[in-house]
């Protein structure tokens, strides 16, 4: 599964995805709606059973 996190304390989880790109375009999104001191927060990832990695930040 992919998603768009907020990575903060804690971590928010923005959207789900069913593809990679979907993803991308979707953490795209989000970052055009927070100022840009917020940006680097916003991350699209691949989840797994162990946790996240990320595939755009």
């Amino acid at each position: 599964m992919y998603a768009v996190i907020r990575n903060t304390e804690p971590i928010t989880l923005l959207r789900t995805c069913n593809t990679k790109e979907t993803a991308i375009v979707a953490c795209q999104l989000e970052k055009d709606k927070v100022p840009a001191a917020e940006r680097s927060e916003i991350k699209a990832v691949v989840m797994d059973d162990g946790g996240y990695e990320d595939i755009m930040f």
